[in-house]
């Protein structure tokens, strides 16, 4: 998987956060065209020891846009703190955005109710926030459809 992308595109006034998701085959060709503005959710957890995930890294950025500066925070999301237990192969990232101190996108997880089977849930891939609107524009799909080697959506 490929985590989250903040994009702060000030000639159209937006901030465009995307995630792309892939399993298998599919996931590793991502991984290995990831650039420095592209983050592998597996690289934000440190280990404790072989047995328990001992800390997380949340990674900030910021996007000035016509109402100001937005704050952009992304982390990740184990499946389970035991990366050798149940669902513990399984993490997904977090995103979280705020223009000063309000939050204009609370904290929440690009892949909702997936866990280490996938069968079931929804993964937003992209979520994009204009200034002056209350609500943003989200696109998510059925995880099974973007976690299959012969998805053509990413």
């Amino acid at each position: 998987m490929v985590g989250p992308v903040g994009q702060c595109d000030k000639r159209s006034d937006r901030l465009i956060l995307t995630y792309g998701a892939a399993a298998n085959g599919e996931g590793q060709r991502m991984m290995e065209k990831k650039t420095s503005t592209q983050w592998d959710p597996w690289t934000l957890i440190e280990g404790q020891d072989e047995y328990n995930i001992g800390s997380t890294t949340t990674v900030r950025a910021t996007c000035k846009l016509s109402s100001g500066v937005y704050s952009i925070a992304l982390g990740p999301v184990p499946g389970n703190t035991n990366p050798q237990g149940r669902c513990g192969a399984w993490i997904s990232p977090w995103a979280e955005v705020r223009l000063g101190k309000k939050v204009v996108y609370p904290r929440a997880d690009f892949e909702s109710g997936v866990g280490c089977f996938f069968a079931d849930g929804e993964i937003t891939t992209r979520v994009e926030i204009v200034p002056g609107r209350t609500r943003h524009k989200i696109r998510r799909f059925p995880a099974e459809q973007l976690l299959s080697d012969t998805s053509d959506l990413h």
